[in-house]
């Protein structure tokens, strides 16, 4: 069964939306470099690419054509998850990437909110576990109809990354009045916020906890997510 789930992940990489991702890619990877620009941004585009991959087997009736082969409806399931987090996985390689760049490079700090962190990549876990939670987890109730999943899931990502990102907009706003010494005993979102946004070495042994976090909720809710989306499609009549 497991060469049935990689000859389906082959055909989601090569047939699903090859083009488009490669795109999405692009416009993800070169997000992280616009000065002051949210870095929360450049992951939505593979939100986007994962819609669009629904999107574009509606209109191909790939799912159609696909549980009408020898295969196990779940491992088509298996297949299209794998696809999607493979997807994530590499935006947050290329935001590793994009963050070394910018070290080296001496990118100026951004003041529009928290730059490439070691928390920031766990944020973003966070931020994709919710997104998968609403839309993967329920989009296989009807496969060929994912807009408004993806309508919600969307305006959730966006609330996700105002919560994740409001300590650190409550540290600029003490940042115009108190010096981080000072915001270090003071306020509790602005201290946080200190912690999310600071490259000092005192602050990494924190983010990397928040990092782990992030890691251990998206693998934990991929894996009820996917099961929870499997029996879905076994319960879904073509």
């Amino acid at each position: 069964m497991k060469s049935q789930t990689l000859n389906l992940l082959r055909k989601e990489m090569k047939l699903g939306n090859s083009a488009q991702t490669t795109i999405w890619f692009i416009c993800c990877f070169g997000m992280f470099f616009i000065p002051n620009y949210p870095v929360y941004i450049g992951p939505f585009y593979i939100t986007l690419s994962i819609f669009m991959t629904f999107g574009m087997n509606q209109v191909s009736h790939d799912t159609l054509y696909t549980v009408l082969l020898p295969v196990r409806k779940i491992d088509t399931v298996k297949a299209r998850f794998l696809f999607c987090g493979m997807l994530q996985v590499v935006s947050i390689f290329f935001a590793v990437i994009a963050g070394i760049i910018r070290y080296f490079a001496k990118f100026p700090a951004p003041q529009s909110g928290i730059g490439i962190t070691v928390a920031f990549l766990g944020l973003q876990l966070i931020i994709y576990s919710i997104f998968n939670i609403i839309f993967l987890g329920n989009v296989y109730k009807d496969p060929v109809k994912p807009g408004l999943r993806y309508l919600l899931a969307g305006i959730m990502y966006f609330v996700t990354y105002a919560i994740c990102e409001f300590p650190v907009w409550a540290y600029f706003h003490a940042k115009r009045t108190l010096s981080d010494a000072q915001i270090a005993q003071g306020s509790f979102l602005a201290r946080v916020g200190l912690g999310f946004y600071s490259m000092d070495s005192a602050y990494i042994g924190k983010q990397c906890l928040i990092l782990l976090g992030g890691i251990l909720i998206y693998a934990g809710t991929w894996v009820l997510t996917f099961n929870r989306a499997a029996k879905q499609f076994e319960k879904y009549d073509m």
